[in-house]
């Protein structure tokens, strides 16, 4: 994180030949105006409205041109799309890694229907086997059709992003840290797709390379610039391993703990950080985040998944009050599939994302409230990790 990761991609597209053609996707408008501005010989455009922004895309796609957009958009792809792809030797180049495997909602007595009259099941797949059926079970085959359905159990339904996008790509640059602990590492995996990790070399911004060389990075002291709080009373709510998970929340919506850690909150921003709200930064889960908001910091707060923003980089008091684990569906659909996962590795990877949007990711001090002893445990030893090398 913050090695130039962005720098060296802009440099490598100002470099290369007219006749390669980009698709840049980033989680935000503003690093879209950052590339537009940034690589001016190559003229990069926006999609427009052409009735959708979709529409304004398959435009872009059609003429040739080189393409700034969102990751919201990019999940719209569909077959044409990926023929225009394919045809013009498009390379893509993806800022921080995007949501590629989510539950797919689909009744059990329907499953059932199509398992019995229209499609089976191979490789953990769900394959579509009567194509001239026309009916209410249309997208499912369209789905089927693009290898997107995947099956658990016999009966856990998943929606995968369709892995044809991707291959219709001469090269895929994803730019994020920790690749080796993400779901889209997982996905890849599943799929048989083969990649290679880069590093980033140079000495500034203006001459930041990729290389597959290795580099021994320069980093901050971060032991004396990220302060933990340690807490008995406040850190006490987190103690048990899986305590302020999802299903946490969901179990203790309705009692006095959800209350607790909200005073807890506020006890850390007004007694221990002491900083005015400009300067605080929270994150809880996203259904959850009304139940814990309060005076002080109400209006600070960041989803736990936000990346590649530099929105917040002033922010030197984060209160992080979640504990990650991976969907148990997804979790075990890998598994399945002989792709190990790693539950505290991904967990590291989204509190270090998260924490690296304040203050800490241009080496200014930050504190810290993890009140998970699970977290707090990734946190220490990714410090002490770094700090070794």
């Amino acid at each position: 994180m913050g090695s130039g990761k962005s720098s060296g991609a802009i440099n490598y597209i100002n470099k290369s030949d007219d006749e390669i053609k980009f698709l840049y996707i980033t989680p935000y408008l503003d690093e879209v105006e950052r590339i537009i501005l940034s690589c001016p010989t190559k003229h990069f455009k926006q999609p427009k409205e052409f009735g959708s922004k979709l529409k304004g895309i398959k435009y872009l796609f059609n003429k040739g041109e080189n393409i700034a957009s969102t990751h919201s958009l990019f999940t719209l792809f569909d077959e044409e799309i990926i023929d225009m792809v394919y045809n013009n030797n498009y390379v893509l180049i993806m800022d921080e890694v995007i949501d590629v495997i989510e539950p797919l909602v689909i009744t059990e007595s329907d499953l059932e229907n199509i398992l019995e009259k229209y499609a089976v099941i191979e490789n953990s797949l769900l394959k579509w086997t009567n194509p001239k059926y026309k009916g209410k079970f249309d997208d499912y085959k369209r789905l089927c059709s693009l290898d997107c359905i995947g099956i658990y159990n016999d009966k856990v339904v998943l929606w995968l992003f369709p892995i044809s996008v991707f291959r219709a790509f001469k090269e895929i640059y994803v730019l994020t840290y920790l690749f080796e602990a993400q779901t889209q590492k997982y996905y890849y995996d599943f799929y048989g797709i083969e990649y290679n990790y880069l590093n980033v070399k140079g000495d500034n911004p203006s001459n930041y390379e990729f290389t597959t060389d290795p580099i021994s990075y320069q980093t901050y002291d971060y032991k004396s610039l990220i302060h933990i709080l340690e807490n008995t009373k406040l850190n006490q709510i987190g103690d048990l391993e899986t305590a302020l998970s999802y299903n946490w929340y969901k179990r203790n919506a309705d009692n006095q703990l959800i209350k607790k850690l909200k005073n807890n909150c506020i006890n850390f921003f007004k007694h221990y950080s002491q900083t005015q709200s400009d300067y605080n930064l929270w994150t809880t889960f996203k259904d959850y985040q009304s139940s814990i908001r309060g005076k002080g910091y109400s209006k600070c707060f960041l989803s736990s998944n936000a990346r590649a923003t530099n929105a917040y980089k002033d922010r030197t008091a984060v209160a992080y009050l979640v504990n990650r684990f991976f969907n148990p569906y997804i979790k075990n659909f890998f598994i399945e599939n002989n792709v190990q996962v790693d539950e505290d590795a991904y967990a590291k990877s989204e509190l270090l994302q998260f924490l690296f949007r304040s203050a800490i990711r241009e080496g200014n001090e930050i504190t810290v409230y993890i009140p998970s002893s699970r977290m707090r445990r990734l946190l220490k030893e990714w410090v002490e990790e770094v700090s070794l090398k």
